[in-house]
């Protein structure tokens, strides 16, 4: 920051010759504010909120739900059973949360039903080397086949906020898993797709290719469950957006240099009294003292 002593050590963060393992998540932070993503990292977050609460229990019930004829009440008493070990800001609102847990439960049962992709993973953890220097690690929530052999990765979300059409087409967390995916991620070493959990099934559809990626939309005061896809890879201008953009993110994660950048997250974000454009702090020789 300004004012201190000069850096002690202005080395990147990378060691030459070790790999960035970069996760979708990450590509869609740093590509964001890559400030805002280092500081997080290293301290700078909020600690969990009991909405992050609710849906990481809606995720776990999901893994129990392979397509429509999953029974409801199964579902239902699965998050009731373990509703309590959320910590809400006041007792009184459990009735309401665990509605609205319920309700996005139901959401994801009429989703299913309409679903014409076949099932092949749930909850499927993968590890990809990009090339020499990157890899991608993560997590799929559900692996699907599409009606011409493509994988599809499907990312269920249960915030109340859900990215526009414009935004959609250059998701970063979408491109990450699709470039995960044409790398190879799921391909097992006989060249059929892998596969765990329910719905499983080998030799599936074509190895490494994308076929498109979803996010299926729970939260909110919807009706029903909103499904956005981001266009399969192959049917781009450039069909190698997406990798180029996760070797990029990883650069950014290596660097020595990080930026703030203005977004849309800047009024919620948790180390804004860190960052020399939000407002909120001032340089250290200005004249009243240190930051505010």
């Amino acid at each position: 920051w300004w004012g201190l002593p000069e850096l002690s050590d202005d080395r990147p963060l990378r060691e030459p010759g070790t790999p960035v393992t970069v996760t979708p998540s990450t590509v869609e932070s740093v590509q964001r504010c890559s400030l805002r993503w280092l500081l997080e990292r290293h301290g700078g977050g909020n600690p969990p909120t009991p909405e992050q609460g609710i849906g990481n229990l809606v995720h776990a019930a999901a893994m129990l739900a392979a397509d429509a004829t999953v029974d409801r009440a199964a579902l239902v008493d699965y998050v009731a059973g373990r509703f309590d070990a959320i910590e809400l800001s006041a007792r009184w609102l459990a009735g309401r949360e665990r509605q609205r847990a319920e309700a996005m439960v139901d959401r994801l049962i009429g989703w299913l039903a309409a679903n014409p992709r076949r099932l092949i993973a749930i909850e499927r953890e993968f590890l990809v080397r990009l090339d020499d220097d990157v890899q991608i690690r993560g997590r799929v929530d559900r692996l699907e086949v599409d009606d011409s052999g493509r994988l599809v990765v499907v990312d269920l979300k249960t915030g109340k906020t859900s990215p526009t059409e414009a935004e959609l087409a250059g998701h970063p967390q979408l491109a990450a898993y699709q470039a995960a995916v044409e790398a190879g991620a799921f391909v097992d070493s006989t060249g059929a797709h892998g596969s765990t959990g329910p719905g499983d099934s080998t030799g599936a559809g074509r190895a490494s290719v994308a076929g498109g990626a979803s996010l299926v939309q729970l939260g909110g005061d919807r009706i029903s469950a909103k499904e956005q896809g981001q266009g399969a890879l192959s049917e781009a201008d450039d069909p190698g957006w997406a990798r180029e953009m996760v070797r990029r993110t990883a650069d950014m994660m290596a660097a020595s240099t990080f930026h703030a950048v203005a977004n849309n997250r800047c009024r919620v974000c948790p180390v804004r009294t860190a960052c020399p454009i939000s407002g909120n702090g001032r340089q250290v020789t200005d004249e009243g003292g240190g930051p505010r």
